[in-house]
């Protein structure tokens, strides 16, 4: 079974951040962590991101 791939604006839009905060992430090594399918197409698993967003709000409100 192969797992439910995001695109960047997909992504950032689950994160409730922008595109370029998203990219930001990936570089310093933050956030769900970008996959790469070529030389410029990036995704992101969606069970991932959801993952990070639910551990996100735990920290937020603790």
């Amino acid at each position: 079974m192969t797992a439910h791939k995001l695109t960047k604006l997909q992504t950032a839009e689950l994160l409730e951040i922008s595109v370029r905060t998203l990219e930001r992430w990936g570089r310093a090594g933050y956030g769900p962590k970008p996959q790469k399918h070529g030389p410029r197409l990036v995704r992101y698993d969606a069970d991932e991101v959801m993952a990070y967003r639910r551990e996100g709000e735990r920290q937020v409100s603790a």
